[in-house]
């Protein structure tokens, strides 16, 4: 199944009820949080419903592995890089991408990234095509940038 990456962009101030019980669905709580959510309908409503703050977009395995790498912690907050081995990241990256949950696999389902190296492409607060809100086809390219 395909996997769609969120970047949240937009911080706290001023958002519906709706927007904000969205974004706590997701887990994406804090300024550049980043989930790996299922490519299905209902996901797509729930995205549908905050991609006025979020960067959404279908990502590939190497920006998964990338996350998983530099950005992955265990559930109990420990960095995946120390805990586990690079064969071992490995496994659980093949395994998630078969349908398994991050939290089954001991990994926490939520990469906190760093603001963009280089500035993001146009305004932060910009839909696409000015800037990275929305529907963002190059979500691979803002997360190696942000990893």
């Amino acid at each position: 199944m395909a996997k769609i990456a969120l970047i949240r962009l937009k911080g706290m101030f001023s958002l519906s009820p709706t927007v904000r019980f969205t974004l706590a669905s997701f887990r994406l709580d804090r300024l550049y949080s980043c989930t790996i959510v299922d490519d299905s309908a209902s996901t797509k409503g729930m995205i549908q419903a905050c991609k006025d703050f979020v960067s959404f977009g279908p990502v590939e395995k190497e920006s998964i592995a990338l996350l998983l790498t530099k950005r992955g912690k265990t559930t109990d907050g420990e960095k995946l890089s120390a805990a586990k081995k690079p064969e071992e990241i490995k496994k659980v990256l093949d395994e998630f991408l078969t349908g398994k949950k991050m939290s089954d696999l001991g990994v926490s389902s939520v990469f906190y990234l760093a603001p963009p190296r280089g500035g993001f492409d146009g305004s932060r607060m910009s839909p696409k095509p000015f800037g990275p809100l929305g529907k963002n086809e190059k979500i691979g390219e803002l997360i190696r940038k942000m990893a």
